[in-house]
């Protein structure tokens, strides 16, 4: 007689994954942003290893950031906004791949206080100064050089902290392009796209997605998606200037988590605790 395979059961790191993955959706749904910097401090604390929560931070990203654009109607904008959009997409991807190559030889410590650092300086910019007032938007070389420097380094920071980069290509169109802070979240949703891909593919090819990192990975995406189409339908009653003040708050909640996360050592860093995590990182 065969015997049957009795899929596992959740864990407590799946149920605490799916949980915090909700709300973070309806975040990235109501701003635009992929979540990448609210994921992070979840998936730090489930795998203590900033490597494996970077790869599995892009590939819930991707998951995210498809639903955000497509429920957000980034496709059917103008043509010169999606003009802006396809050169910051090429900008991205080189940025993504080097900042992936450079995460691997960067101390955790570094890439966690790096991710705090920029967090809390474009909040207080979005906080303490004046956005200026959105007006028509007209794509030529000027904004092409622009969109692809911004794109550039952008997809650096993606790459190397394993984010959307929402939260900074945000505000880059905001204050550089003059875009309303819900158009250029649904932009940026768009844009993220490739370079998180390229970005999650080169940590995988470097050996840093292991198969607990997916399987967290996957639970936080999926959940995600359900919590993306609730905050769009919240964003119809929703304006420019309250999105812009969500984004900031939220950036500084993260960046205070991230600090905190600081002082836990990486699995990969405590001979004790690589050990641990090896082990449950075998399990089927």
């Amino acid at each position: 007689m065969k015997s049957v395979s009795i899929p596992r059961k959740l864990s407590r790191d799946d149920l605490v994954a799916g949980i915090a993955a909700l709300p973070i959706g309806i975040v990235a749904g109501v701003t635009g942003v992929g979540g990448g910097e609210y994921r992070a401090p979840v998936l730090l604390s489930l795998l203590r290893n900033v490597r494996w929560t970077i790869a599995g931070n892009l590939l819930a990203g991707v998951l995210v950031g498809i639903s955000t654009a497509l429920l957000r109607g980034a496709l059917s904008q103008p043509f010169d906004i999606l003009l802006l959009a396809a050169t910051m997409m090429v900008g991205s991807l080189p940025g993504a791949y080097g900042g992936a190559v450079l995460a691997r030889r960067t101390p955790s410590t570094w890439l966690k206080g790096l991710l705090a650092g920029i967090l809390v300086t474009t909040a207080l910019r979005l906080l303490l100064f004046e956005s200026p007032s959105p007006g028509p938007f007209s794509f030529g070389l000027e904004q092409a050089v622009l969109g692809l420097v911004v794109g550039l380094g952008i997809g650096l920071t993606s790459g190397l902290l394993g984010v959307a980069g929402g939260e900074y290509r945000i505000p880059a169109l905001i204050l550089i392009f003059g875009l309303p802070a819900i158009l250029a979240g649904t932009i940026s949703s768009l844009v993220s796209l490739p370079q998180q891909i390229v970005g999650f593919l080169t940590h995988r090819q470097m050996g840093q997605v292991t198969r607990r990192t997916l399987r967290l990975a996957v639970i936080m995406g999926l959940v995600g998606i359900a919590g993306v189409g609730l905050g769009v339908a919240l964003l119809q009653r929703t304006t420019n200037v309250t999105v812009s003040r969500i984004l900031a708050f939220l950036m500084l909640l993260a960046a205070a988590r991230i600090v905190w996360e600081i002082r836990s050592p990486d699995v990969t860093e405590d001979p004790a605790m690589s050990g641990a995590s090896s082990s449950r990182d075998a399990e089927p």
